[in-house]
């Protein structure tokens, strides 16, 4: 193993603990919602994925045994928990209060849930799970609309 495999392998290792604790983390938050929906995006699950067959097409080493494990390992990161008080995640919790969202599509024309977060200049664009039920109604019980009316609830 050259010292570049060991650095790299050394890294790898660490962030396989530290995806760890925030996937514990991030269990441990989502537990705590008695009602409870997940949204994700398309592009995300499609990229890890890309990501997986390229190193399983490398020859097989520490190095992609470790990387196509902290890559597992992020799948739940992949993930939004909406609850009825807000975006849960490895963090905390972002109260609905300072929350809104909007449905809309996005620039290839797929219907995109938009949620906008006070003092954050970007909204996540959600369109995974989106229209389940219990997103839905979710969505409307308690979050605000940001400047809308939402079609799926009409």
């Amino acid at each position: 193993m050259s010292v570049f495999d060991i650095v790299i392998t050394v890294l790898l290792a660490i962030l396989c603990l530290i995806t760890i604790v925030f996937d514990i983390a991030s269990f441990r938050s989502w537990a705590k919602a008695k009602e409870k929906t997940f949204i994700g995006n398309w592009a995300d699950i499609i990229f890890r994925v890309l990501l997986a067959v390229m190193f399983l097409l490398r020859p097989f080493s520490v190095i992609t045994v470790l990387f196509l494990v902290t890559l597992a390992l992020t799948t739940p990161l992949a993930f939004t928990c909406l609850s009825p008080e807000g975006m849960r995640n490895a963090f905390g919790l972002n109260p609905v209060s300072n929350l809104s969202y909007e449905y809309k599509k996005n620039n290839i024309s797929i219907e995109t849930l938009y949620i906008y977060a006070q003092n954050k200049p970007k909204a996540a664009a959600y369109n995974l799970g989106i229209k389940k039920p219990k997103t839905v109604k979710m969505l409307a019980d308690w979050y605000g609309k940001h400047g809308y009316e939402n079609p799926l609830t009409k």
